[in-house]
Parts: structure tokens; sequence; C-alpha cells
């Protein structure tokens, strides 16, 4: 159930709250009371609130709203003087707290969807030998139906050779902050490739590249080698980092790349 909260010092209003009936049928405990901003303010800074309704005098009310403004998050509900009006008010109230919570929901697997979108394809960057079954099978179950697996790919290998004095001697927000920043440079994908970061130390990184549109093998190396130019204009602007890279190779699709794990892992 939501938890709602009354700052009114108008004596009519409180009372109306209180001895309103149908809270929790309408999806809300009976509401926390406070009759003066002060105690509102209390109230809300050590209490979980969903929402806040609220009709104070004009000094009052300028206290409070301050408070509010930096409690962004916080759902207004408007305050009402008959059981009617109160009765849509909380209808509303409880719509409203839904759709939000749903869309929370909904972001909160969106983000774990993305994270074990990357573990898979840094899971074929290690070297996970895969067939085309399941290959298919996890890009199911992973929503990725923007990716094609029948598309040619392109892997590039790079060092950043100055990555462990940098991360030691200069680079003081720790390795995870650090491996952040570098996928947040590599991994800003464009609208013609998506682009997924394996990081296996701080100077030694793979790069998987993979069309979102119809294009050659060597179109997709190409995309790859502009997309490391721009990365490396970011490094050498943002940490004054250069990027060695080893090699950039592609391959006839997502598949192929699973296959040679495989002949690699079968000797």
């Amino acid at each position: 159930m939501y938890r709602l909260l009354l700052v009114s010092d108008k004596e009519e209003i409180r009372s109306l709250y209180e001895h309103f009936s149908e809270w929790e049928n309408l999806g809300f405990e009976r509401p926390a009371v406070a009759s003066s901003a002060q105690e509102g303010i209390a109230l809300l800074s050590h209490s979980r609130f969903d929402a806040v309704s609220s009709l104070l005098s004009v000094s009052e009310g300028k206290q409070f709203f301050a408070y509010l403004s930096r409690r962004p998050e916080m759902l207004g509900m408007e305050t009402a003087r008959d059981e009617a009006r109160l009765r849509r008010e909380i209808s509303s109230a409880r719509r409203a707290l839904s759709s939000r919570d749903a869309a929370r929901q909904m972001k909160q697997v969106d983000d774990f969807t993305r994270v074990m979108q990357g573990e898979f394809f840094c899971d074929l960057l290690r070297g996970a030998a895969m067939d085309e079954n399941r290959i298919d099978e996890r890009m199911r179950s992973l929503k990725m139906q923007a990716i094609e697996a029948s598309r040619p790919v392109a892997t590039s290998s790079f060092r950043l050779p100055q990555g462990d004095y940098f991360l030691a001697e200069v680079w003081r927000y720790g390795r995870e902050r650090l491996e952040n920043a570098l996928r947040n440079i590599f991994e800003n994908n464009d609208e013609h490739m998506y682009f997924v970061l394996l990081i296996i130390n701080p100077h030694h990184m793979r790069l998987l590249g993979l069309p979102r549109e119809e294009m050659t093998k060597e179109e997709a190396c190409a995309q790859m080698t502009a997309h490391l130019n721009r990365c490396q204009a970011s490094l050498e602007a943002y940490f004054e980092l250069t990027l060695d890279i080893k090699r950039i190779v592609g391959y006839d699709s997502l598949y192929a790349l699973g296959r040679e794990n495989s002949l690699r892992t079968a000797h």
C-alpha cells in the first residue's frame, strides 16, 4: 500500500483525512498527519512517503514548499475539502504512483538485460565456444532483435601502453571507475554499429563491433577503424592516453566468431 502525508494547519481538513474510511480500499494506508510545516518537514526527513498533500497558511506554505522543492521525486496530491473530492484525488494519485512504479520496474529490467547482453558478447570475446543454436537462443532470451547474428562482425585487440602507470600514479578514483570511464568511450554506439568492450587488464582490451544494418565484412572493419580513431581522440583529450591497435579482424558473421572459438577450444 502507498503512504500519504497530509500537512495542514486547517483543523477541518485534518479531520476529514483522519476520519475518511476508504483509504485501504483505495490502495493507501491511513495517512500521517502534520499540523504545521515544521512538523511535516520532520516527518518527511525521517520516514518514507509516496505522496504528500498540503494546505497551509501563506507563511507556513512558503516554508514547506521551499523544502518540497528539494524533493522532486515526491508526488504532490491535491488537497480535498469533502469526501467525494478526496475519493477522486486518492484514485488519481494511486494511478500516478502505479504508473511510476511500473516505469521504474521496466527500467530495472532493461538495465539488467543490457548488462546480460554485454556479458554474452564479452563471453564470445573471451573465446567461449558457441554453435549457431546457442547463439540464437541467447540472443532471443536477451531480446536482441536489432542485432542479427548472420551479419558480419569486426573485432579489435588493442593496448593502452600506459594503462598500469595511469591507474597506479595518475587516476585517483579506483579501477572500477576507470573501467566505467573507458566503457563510456569505447561503447559509445552509433547509428551503424553496436560496440562491446572487454577489459582484460588496465592495458589490454578487446572490442566487438556488430552492425545495426546490412553491410559487408570490409565495411564492418572500416566502421571499427573509424570508431577506434574517435576513441583515440577522446582518450587523448580526457586522459592523455594513447591507443596501440594490435589488429582488427572481420568475420562473416557472429556465428563464424563462435565457430572459430570452438576450433580453438578443440585444439
